[in-house]
């Protein structure tokens, strides 16, 4: 095996173990991947600060049930707060032409409002979902910065994926059928950046995807699906790995060979 393979089943391992035991749909690790070209920028900084309080409260609300959330919605609040401080007004360089800037910071901050008011009342299951909601419009805060394609496909389908869980847990079977559907033409959009040797692990993310398919058709319980959900989401995640491994190293690769 040539050093450069090890090199990228070394990194591709070492990618899937920071993916947490439990995955939560706001997809922070996505967030990484889109502020990975500045990482160190203050933007870069206080948007996955955002996410990773919206990942905590959300995580919090789904697996831990209690009767005070404060601590988390206050970090959410917080974190949010310092962010709009800096680019309610005055977008970071990224997003400088950005023309719906404002717009996408008002329904945020509207949004938290949202949720604030669900948990204060103790819908909790509600706010939860309304959690998911938010998270699949921050992919929106990086429209200005120049997306590549395959990133777009990430977004996308963490998007869809967040979509399933939430109309899951409103017990939307036909809306549920329709968004597998959906997913099942974002794992068609995967594809086209895989290498031919990582199509099995596609294979079986086809087959998590019909799973959850028969078993809304059975009648299973939520909280099974949505288990099953959580496998189909971690299995999306490595299939983005190894897609990105491939980005990363295939030009190290035809280096190597014509050398």
């Amino acid at each position: 095996m040539s050093y450069i393979h090890v090199k990228k089943i070394s990194i591709f391992l070492f990618v899937i173990c920071l993916i947490p035991s439990y995955i939560f749909a706001c997809d922070d690790t996505l967030v990484i991947l889109l502020t990975a070209k500045n990482p160190t920028s203050e933007f870069s900084k206080s948007i996955r600060s955002f996410m990773n309080s919206l990942t905590v409260l959300g995580t919090a609300l789904k697996y831990t049930p209690k009767e005070d959330y404060s601590a988390e919605l206050n970090a959410v609040l917080n974190s949010w707060l310092d962010f709009s401080k800096k680019y309610m007004t005055n977008p970071p360089e990224e997003a400088r032409n950005d023309r719906n800037w404002i717009y996408k910071m008002s329904n945020t901050a509207k949004k938290i409002g949202e949720i604030r008011k669900l948990i204060k009342n103790k819908e909790y299951l509600s706010a939860h979902n309304g959690i998911l909601e938010l998270s699949n419009t921050i992919g929106t805060f990086f429209e200005a910065v120049g997306i590549t394609d395959e990133k777009q496909v990430f977004i996308v389908t963490s998007a869809d994926i967040n979509d399933l869980q939430r109309l899951i847990e409103q017990k939307s079977k036909t809306e549920s059928l329709e968004k597998i559907n959906k997913l099942k033409q974002d794992l068609e959009s995967f594809k086209k950046y895989l290498a031919n040797e990582d199509l099995s692990a596609a294979s079986n993310t086809a087959l998590l995807i019909d799973s959850i398919s028969m078993s809304l058709n059975s009648g299973e319980s939520t909280e099974e699906i949505d288990k099953k959900v959580t496998k189909l989401r971690t299995s999306f995640e490595e299939l983005r790995s190894r897609i990105l491994m491939e980005e990363w190293f295939s030009d190290d690769e035809s280096q190597q060979e014509g050398n």
